[in-house]
């Protein structure tokens, strides 16, 4: 009887657990710039791990859950040991489509095997990106 009660509260804790991130979980390397894309992007996964040669491999999968496409900005900020920014020509606010019930994943190296921490910024476009216009991944975006 005392197995059949240890299974049974092992399989709720383990089975109940929810491993995807959920949209107001605080994790500290991510930073949401509209409270407004929290209601329809969910994090599923965020991954760092640094490599044998002190680069920086971040991986993050999110996941549209609205019922229509959404457009959001990214933005990988690298930081060294003292916590001044490094900057990189790579560093520049990218956008992307996610269609609805579809995943993103954003797959990044650290600029340098300087750097010790990161943010990534989630934010929306602004007219500001729509005049810029020269992120490939929003020339792609409208079939250019």
């Amino acid at each position: 009887m005392r197995k059949i009660l240890y299974l049974l509260v092992l399989l709720i804790f383990t089975g109940c657990a929810n491993k995807s991130l959920q949209p107001n979980t605080n994790y500290s390397d991510i930073v949401f710039e509209n409270n407004g894309i929290k209601e329809w992007f969910v994090l599923q996964n965020v991954i760092s791990l640094t490599r044998d040669d002190g680069f920086i491999e971040v991986e993050v999968v999110g996941k549209n859950i609205s019922s229509s496409n959404q457009i959001l900005t990214y933005n990988i900020d690298w930081y060294d040991q003292n916590g001044f920014m490094v900057k990189s020509i790579l560093a520049k606010r990218k956008i992307a489509s996610i269609e609805s019930g579809k995943s993103i994943t954003i797959h990044v190296v650290s600029p340098s095997d300087n750097v010790a921490n990161y943010k990534i910024r989630f934010g929306l476009p602004t007219e500001d990106d729509q005049l810029r216009d020269k992120n490939i991944n929003l020339r792609e975006y409208k079939g250019e």
